[in-house]
């Protein structure tokens, strides 16, 4: 049958497997088996090869001749190879290389050379100390290696590089000739070499790294980073150079959780690059693996500080930018200052020797009021209150704590409606009576014994007879809630808060309340308590006295304000009463200003720590005063201020003249002011303070001949800037108006 009829094709047309033959080149295995259809061996290594080597650039890689021995050990031909190569060449590093050239060429000449090039290494003390010809030399150091370990010895000119090595063979060069003069040919080659490698290594070089830094900066993506799985291999490469860290250290404040900041940051800190994780400074509290060793060496440092006052401010700035980056690392630090304050050494493993001594324990209590100060600038001071309480040592502290936020939270709003000026200057609201009330009955009163029970217990169960309970004594708080700095400020404005109006008088129970709390809080001990009541005491009707125009014996006077809560209720009590206008318009106002104005700088005088209120009555007594009123009253505050200038608050005073009470004198008040502040200074002048007074001089409206102390500071100064001994240098804006006081 025709439908039957296969036709059969020729021998070898049939495909492998469904009946041919083996194509041609390819025989049949032998003994009949099937045909394998594998590459012959190196047949896809060759392949790959080809294809690496066909890339666009690949004749630019690291690795090309490693690529290339490959490609012929696999039998591949070299004149395929070099095909492949020079065909793919496109120039793209070069022609990048080109433009940067451009770029430098075209810079302007100002931008050429900006101080902090950016490429020191990081740690190495920063550029001064990087292009210094004695940087890098430790005591035994044979040759200098400018800001890097010397067993660093990577060149830096590379896509890997971070602070640039020097390329003048300067190093040997300063090593043996440093003790050449700088009169001798050597020593003039030597200066010369070192002025033009300082030069050249402060500028910033714009060259194919710097645009692509630039690049990554702009276009980086956390979610696309950390999208990469696993280890690429340019990680590492990325990891040990100090530009890639550099890098993704400059990108960690913007991005505190990404994967890849992160590894980089523990990759630097366990690979001997702990100084620049340090140098992330707060960038570094998010990443709570290495946060916890770095903040037991910022306490260490504090601890060591001991009473050199700028160090430990310098310690306590960086813990407060450290730990101000989360509520987290907020209470960290405040439960480790908490163990130094009870004695403990926070877990400092012996680095804070001495922890257990008086003085390291009211550091920390100190340090940790001013970290709060900070946490409530940064967070919000209802938030840091309301987690205070879950810092208390027990039950009655957390509860006293509870009612002390209360209370402030409650003032600040209630002052913030007003609009009254915070800080406790000018008039202020009293404070809520019964949280007030609340918080004294728990330090003052005693406990209740316990409500008899409704039901009778059950027979057996209840007390002997004849028995009753004794009364259940409360636990009482301790003086550390009531020592919190902005809620002692409060107590000490309503206990000594000076009754001009009506609307302002404090009632005998508050002011007694408050009198109370303040003696707990500034006592350790009944003996303790009872000198600190007498003291309070005697300030009070020393400026009972004083509102009636009596002056007190200054003796007598200087010896209490010796004491501080008593110097601080003089201050409280001025400011409350020459804070508000109503002050100004009673009879007795006269005569009691010019006492006013001598308990004020009395105090101020004795108490240190205290001159910064003294600054807050002064402005709050000229805001009150108006510009109407007399001219003696003005020079009274203002002679206050400078009796502060005197005792060494002198940057703080002429900043609060300039920026607040300018828009409540007369300009020419400011110029007497300025006038006296120049006579209790004396010359050679620095830069800041010269700046200073140069913006209270702008605001005075000065000219020259108005002041005898103004024109020879002017002289003065323009004579230091000549033979370039004003530092630091002064503002184009303050030249500009020092040469318009010389005129």
């Amino acid at each position: 049958m025709g439908m039957d009829r296969v036709d059969t094709p020729p021998p070898g047309m049939l495909p492998p497997g469904m009946g041919g033959g083996a194509p041609p080149g390819m025989g049949a295995p032998a003994g009949g088996g099937s045909v394998s259809f594998a590459e012959p061996p190196g047949e896809s290594k060759l392949l790959e090869l080809e294809r690496t080597l066909a890339a666009k650039d690949a004749v630019m890689e690291p690795e090309v001749l490693a690529t290339l021995r490959d490609y012929v050990k696999s039998g591949g031909k070299a004149e395929a190879a070099i095909e492949l190569l020079s065909e793919n060449y496109r120039g793209y590093a070069q022609m990048t290389g080109l433009v940067c050239k451009w770029l430098e060429i075209t810079e302007p000449e100002g931008e050429k050379a900006p101080t902090g090039g950016g490429h020191a290494r990081a740690g190495s003390g920063g550029l001064s100390a990087a292009v210094s010809p004695q940087a890098g030399r430790g005591s035994g150091a044979a040759t200098p290696t400018f800001g890097r370990p010397a067993a660093d010895t990577q060149d830096d000119d590379t896509p890997q590089g971070g602070g640039t090595m020097p390329r003048t063979g300067s190093a040997a060069f300063f090593s043996n000739n440093a003790g050449e003069r700088a009169d001798t040919p050597v020593g003039q080659i030597r200066d010369k070499t070192a002025a033009a490698l300082r030069d050249w290594r402060a500028k910033v070089r714009k060259d194919e790294m710097w645009l692509l830094e630039r690049l990554i900066k702009r276009k980086f993506d956390t979610r696309r980073v950390d999208a990469v799985k696993g280890r690429p291999s340019w990680m590492q490469r990325l990891l040990v150079s100090d530009r890639g860290r550099a890098v993704l250290f400059s990108l960690a404040e913007a991005h505190p959780n990404c994967l890849l900041i992160t590894v980089a940051i523990q990759h630097a800190w366990q690979h001997g690059h702990a100084d620049e994780v340090r140098a992330l400074g707060p960038a570094a509290a998010s990443y709570f693996s290495i946060f916890h060793e770095l903040l037991a060496e910022h306490f260490t440092a504090l601890i060591a500080a001991g009473d050199d006052e700028d160090r430990r401010a310098g310690a306590v700035d960086v813990i407060k930018r450290a730990c101000t980056q989360s509520l987290a690392t907020y209470l960290f630090a405040q439960m480790m200052l908490a163990d130094l304050a009870r004695g403990g050494d926070a877990g400092l493993a012996g680095g804070g020797s001495g922890g257990s001594s008086k003085a390291v324990r009211a550091l920390a209590t100190r340090t940790s009021q001013e970290l709060e100060t900070a946490a409530a600038a940064a967070h919000g001071s209802s938030t840091v209150r309301k987690i205070a309480p879950l810092l208390a040592d027990s039950d009655a502290d957390a509860e006293a704590t509870a009612a002390g936020g209360d209370l402030l939270l409650t003032t600040e709003e209630e002052r913030r409606r007003r609009g009254a000026e915070g800080g406790g200057t000018g008039v202020v609201p009293p404070l809520p009576r019964g949280i007030l009330r609340k918080l004294h009955a728990l330090y003052l009163e005693d406990g209740k014994p316990p409500a008899e029970p409704s039901i009778a217990p059950p027979p057996g169960m209840g007390p002997p007879p004849g028995m009753t309970p004794a009364p259940v004594k409360l636990e009482k708080p301790g003086a550390a809630p009531l020592r919190q700095p902005e809620l002692l400020r409060f107590l000490f404005d309503e206990a000594f808060r000076c009754n001009v109006g009506a609307s302002t008088t404090a009632s005998k129970e508050t002011r007694a309340q408050c009198l109370d709390l303040i003696v707990k809080a500034v006592s350790d001990g009944d003996d303790e308590a009872a000198d600190a009541r007498a003291a309070l005491e005697n300030a009070t009707r020393a400026l009972e006295s004083a509102a009636r125009g009596q002056a007190p014996e200054p003796e007598s006077f200087r010896g209490m304000c010796a004491y501080p809560p008593a110097a601080a209720g003089v201050i409280a009590w001025v400011s409350s009463a020459m804070g508000d206008p109503e002050h100004y318009r009673q009879v007795h106002a006269g005569a009691s200003n010019q006492v006013y104005f001598g308990m004020l700088a009395s105090a101020g005088a004795s108490q240190p720590r205290l001159r910064e209120r003294v600054l807050d009555a002064v402005g709050a007594a000229l805001a009150a005063m108006g510009k109407g009123s007399s001219e003696a009253l003005h020079l009274g505050a203002l002679d206050v201020a400078v009796e502060m200038v005197e005792c060494g608050l002198v940057l703080p005073v002429i900043e609060a003249a300039t920026e607040r009470w300018a828009r409540h004198v007369d300009p020419s008040h400011l110029r007497y002011f300025a006038g006296e502040v120049l006579e209790v200074a004396g010359p050679p002048f620095g830069g800041r303070f010269v700046s200073a007074v140069l913006r209270l001089l702008r605001a005075a409206n000065a000219r020259k001949g108005m002041n005898r102390a103004t024109d020879e500071f002017v002289a003065q100064v323009r004579r230091q800037r000549e033979g370039g001994r004003l530092h630091p240098t002064l503002a184009r804006e303050d030249n500009t108006f020092l040469d318009y006081l010389a005129k």
